[in-house]
This record gives C-alpha cells, structure tokens and sequence, in this order.
C-alpha cells in the first residue's frame, strides 16, 4: 500500500512556539473554550482565542502507551508541542485559505455555477463546458491546499493539467484546433473512435489551399479526427488516474 501523502502545508517547523498563557482563566472558562475548539469548525472568534484553546488541548490529548510507560517531563513536553504545531498549522493555513479563497477561487466557482444554471440543458458541448470549468476549480484548489508544496504543486499536476488542456479543445469541438496539430496526428488505431468513411474522406482529401472550390479539405477532416481522439485521451486519464487524485 502506498504511504500516505505528507501534509506540506503542515510544517511543524513554522508553529513551534511557546503555547500560549491561560493562568488567568477560569476552570469554567476553560472548559468553555476548550469545548468550542473542539467543534468542527471551531466556534472560536479569533487568534488569541485560538492560541490559549491549543495550551488548553495540547494538555488534554494525552497520549498513552501501551507498554505502560510513563511519560518523562521532557517527553510530555514534546508530545504537547507536537499537538499545538499540528493545530496551528490547520488553523493558519485555512485562514490563508480562506482569504485566497475570495479573490482567486471563488470566481472560478460562481462560474461552475452560472454554467449549471443557466447552460442549456442539452448537447454535449454543455456538458464538457460543465466539466472544464469543475476541474478549474479542483486545480485551483488543490494547488493552495494542504498537499501542495510552496510553488503550488501537489503531486497529480500533471494529469489533472492534462484533463484541463484536453477540454479546452474538445468543449469548442475543433475549433481551436491547428493545422500543426494536424500535421503531427497519427489515424493508426483510430477505427473503434471515428467511422471509416471519415478516414477515408481524410486520406484523400486534398491539404488547405490545394483546391480553389470550397470542397472540404484535409484539415477539415482531420480536425473532426482529432477532437475524437483528445476526448479517447481525456476519458482513459479519468479512468485510469482520476481516483489517484484523492488517494
């Protein structure tokens, strides 16, 4: 079995400082702030808030052990500073979230939305115009989650970035599709994807600018050819990848 994914949002090196002071509370007053934090979310109002709930759980999650041994001053102190680096770094980091989330994330979201809503509900340009503005929000997500390292890579980049460049072309059908594209296409292995009539039409008709009439030409057709080909391409990363994404 693979190793979990480590949490690099999660730097333990970067919230290692002294806990914070809650002498001056009460026992009520603890036990208050102590089961608020507990919540999830966590029905505290503000950093300072947060600071004195971590002293106050980082002394209540104590660990055992199951040979019996009784934990040492030194080695109790550690485990506590383990527990309130891990805290911070959840609580830091979905504050920076959460700001980030506003400005760059959620325009991508109001646009899913407006897609779903408002998109007419047939053909299935709409429905590949649906997914690429989904995995536009995924990407932007993942690239500021807790998986992703400082530059914003999480692991899976390449096949989820893959996904968003195949929808591109195939939600405007051939649209965008150029004739270098076409002159680097391989039709082998192409026939359980487009009838043989279209490769045939392909392979005899003429290249662009060939033919003074308007009769279809090769890249006419090789552009139908290539849209089907980046969807095969699109639909085997989901199969075969699009699980890994949340292991």
């Amino acid at each position: 079995m693979d190793k979990p994914k480590e949490l690099t949002g999660l730097d333990s090196d970067n919230y290692d400082y002294p806990l914070a002071d809650v002498s001056h509370l009460s026992e009520k007053e603890k036990q208050d702030l102590l089961r608020r934090g507990m919540h999830i979310p966590k029905e505290l109002h503000s950093d300072e808030e947060f600071e004195q709930w971590v002293t106050l759980f980082a002394e209540w999650n104590t660990y055992s052990y199951s040979d019996g041994h009784k934990p040492t001053e030194e080695e109790r102190n550690f485990e506590k500073m383990v527990t309130a680096s891990y805290e911070r770094g959840l609580w830091y980091h979905r504050k920076r979230f959460n700001e980030w989330k506003k400005e760059h994330l959620q325009p991508l979201i109001d646009e899913l939305a407006e897609h779903a809503a408002y998109d007419p509900q047939y053909d299935w340009q709409y429905l590949y115009a649906l997914e690429y503005a989904k995995l536009r929000c995924m990407r932007a997500y993942f690239s500021h989650s807790l998986i992703a390292d400082e530059n914003g890579n999480f692991g899976f980049n390449r096949w989820i970035d893959t996904c968003i460049s195949l929808l591109k072309y195939i939600k405007d059908d051939d649209l965008h599709i150029s004739r270098q594209q076409i002159d680097r296409m391989n039709i082998r292995n192409i026939g359980d994807i487009v009838p043989r009539s279209l490769i045939d039409a392909y392979e005899e008709a003429p290249m662009p600018g060939e033919e003074e009439d308007d009769l279809p030409d090769k890249l006419y057709y090789g552009k139908k050819i290539y849209v089907r080909k980046m969807e095969r391409l699109y639909y085997r990363i989901r199969l075969y990848k699009m699980r890994e994404w949340w292991e």
